[in-house]
């Protein structure tokens, strides 16, 4: 039996085990839908109880883009955004069916036209071969639409933020032009593109309460990202986001 550190997750033979919560029925819900309409690139649910849930376990390298050179690659990026769009496509079949019936981590943000998977970054996908092949961690699946979920995506992959140390990716054009990389293999239409960057300063801003909400409750994790400053992160990312939002809505759309 091996032990749990912190209530993270650890691998047990070909599953993934973590501790259960309040929205790991609703998570498993949507793990088995995806399965059943053929979805190849998440895990399968093994199972849950009141005290654990068990997801198979999906091959491949994982990491971030500041560890791993393959992950910042254009060919990691764009079939990132091509799998996310394939997962969005999936889960919009059956999104209404899952909405009402179950509870999760995150509120729902209408118009509810997918099952956001909630974390679409680099550090939540699986890569073989330099090709992002899986997506993994949907503990913050909740009911929203298509460009939230896209939002923080872009937010996590271009990356916009003024604190990136990944070579390659600190100049505010780089940013921009893997962004636009990003959308472009989504298929993101172009009417949708210029309200993206609103949509990202959005989605961090509702972030940001949700920690604070949790904290004041006294959800350990929340209180230690708030400790650990991660608030004034997302913070200065707003602003960076919407000092040059002006060049990310060119960079998008032209």
């Amino acid at each position: 039996m091996q032990i749990v550190i912190g209530g993270e997750p650890f691998r047990q033979g070909d599953l993934i085990v973590r501790p259960a919560a309040a929205w790991t029925a609703g998570v498993h819900a949507l793990l088995a839908v995806l399965h059943r309409h053929g979805f190849d690139a998440a895990p399968i649910s093994a199972g849950y109880d009141e005290a654990w849930e068990r997801v198979t376990y999906l091959p491949g390298d994982t990491g971030d883009l500041d560890d791993r050179t393959d992950m910042r690659s254009e060919k990691a990026l764009q079939s990132a955004a091509s799998l996310l769009r394939r997962y969005h496509d999936c889960s919009a079949l059956f999104a209404k069916s899952l909405e009402a019936g179950y509870r999760w981590q995150l509120p729902a943000r209408p118009p509810c036209e997918i099952i956001c998977h909630g974390d679409f970054a680099p550090y939540n996908v699986v890569l073989n071969n330099g090709e992002v092949t899986g997506i993994i961690d949907f503990e913050a699946a909740h009911p929203g639409s298509r460009c939230w979920d896209l939002a923080y995506a872009v937010y996590r992959w271009a990356p916009l933020s003024s604190s990136v140390a990944a070579e390659g990716l600190e100049r505010p054009a780089d940013q921009i032009r893997r962004a636009r990389i990003f959308v472009d293999a989504y298929g993101l239409p172009a009417a949708e593109r210029a309200r993206l960057p609103d949509i990202i300063v959005e989605r961090l801003e509702a972030l940001l309460s949700f920690m604070e909400r949790e904290a004041e409750r006294g959800i350990e994790r929340y209180r230690r990202n708030l400790q650990d400053g991660h608030d004034r992160i997302y913070r200065e990312d707003i602003a960076y986001i919407r000092k040059w939002s002006a060049e990310l809505v060119t960079g998008l759309t032209r």
